[in-house]
């Protein structure tokens, strides 16, 4: 049944043979919860009856959090993002040659490469937390330098930035049903920072773009230092961390893929199985982010595609 609103007029669909469910991180579970599929108590305690208990829809919820440093620069006549978002002249300047053309600063994003780091192996925080990346050569975090600032500090001023990402982040976070409207918004709650391991990958990332903006090749251009360059502490650290936090938009893991049940009796986790088909159900399959079970050491955008592609051998396979 389809609507985009209480109101709206609703419409419904019969499937034949399967239902492919692609609402994502967020909008998966709710689909999911809403229809009776998850932890029991929790649906009733919205008064929806459940038809499928598997505890783990919702659960689970892993982002890549990002926090971002700038500085304000001297751009000594070259163009950074901030001229085209401050000046609209400028602005339509640019979009006019990109128009024609297909050149100018309208040819690539605010950042067109990125730094990846780990925390030094002889860290003591992994004699609390094993390391939780997929190996030594895997990456903890990401740094991306940014021509400009999200937002500059007084306008006609200039700013580079760095965005930090954790990209191994141990932090799990939930969506759950606020009401049995589906049309009401979830309750989300990415519990970011809640690991202190991830507080620790966020302090090197931060202390990496630090060192960064330090080289010598940055003389004359920076005029000022980010407030993060007066940081003494791991505590100014983490207080800044915690209150500067951002999504990365990279969430997945709220119908996490796993094994199948080995059998009766056996406590069904995850939502989905290596087929994608939701546990317990028949004719429904979930394809999209939701899926992974952890986020990868790396932005999302193709581990999906690979999702997908490889659902739609599934689904052939399995249909002919």
């Amino acid at each position: 049944e389809v609507g985009r609103a209480n109101t709206d007029l609703r419409k419904q669909f019969n499937a034949t043979k399967e239902v492919i469910l692609s609402a994502g991180v967020i909008g998966t579970p709710q689909v999911l919860m809403n229809s009776g599929i998850g932890e029991s108590t929790e649906l009733r305690a919205v008064g929806i009856e459940p038809i499928i208990q598997l505890h783990d829809v919702g659960k689970n919820f892993s982002d890549h959090p990002i926090v971002l440093v700038q500085w304000l620069v001297n751009p000594n006549g070259a163009i950074t993002i901030d001229d085209i978002i401050q000046n609209s002249t400028i602005h339509d300047q640019y979009l006019q040659q990109w128009k024609r053309n297909q050149t100018g600063p309208f040819t690539t994003t605010a950042t067109s490469f990125g730094i990846w780091g780990r925390i030094q192996d002889n860290s003591s925080i992994f004699d609390t937390y094993p390391d939780p990346s997929s190996g030594r050569n895997s990456p903890h975090f990401e740094l991306l330098p940014m021509n400009s600032g999200f937002a500059a500090f007084t306008e006609g001023q200039h700013s580079i930035s760095m965005i930090n990402f954790v990209v191994s982040p141990t932090s799990r976070g939930s969506v759950t049903l606020n009401t049995s409207n589906p049309f009401d918004p979830p309750l989300i709650n990415p519990n970011y920072m809640s690991s202190p391991f991830d507080l620790k990958a966020m302090r090197a990332s931060i202390e990496k773009s630090i060192q960064f903006f330090k080289a010598p090749a940055w003389k004359d251009y920076i005029l000022s230092g980010s407030p993060v360059g007066n940081f003494t502490t791991d505590e100014d650290f983490d207080d800044f961390i915690l209150n500067s936090t951002l999504s990365g938009l990279h969430g997945v893991g709220t119908a996490a893929m796993s094994a199948p049940a080995r059998g009766d009796g056996d406590e069904i986790n995850g939502v989905v199985d290596p087929d994608l088909r939701v546990k317990g159900a028949l004719g429904l399959r979930v394809v999209d982010a939701s899926v992974l079970p952890y986020v990868p050491s790396g932005h999302t955008q193709a581990p999906v595609y690979i999702v997908s592609e490889r659902a739609a051998d599934l689904i052939k396979d399995f249909w002919h």
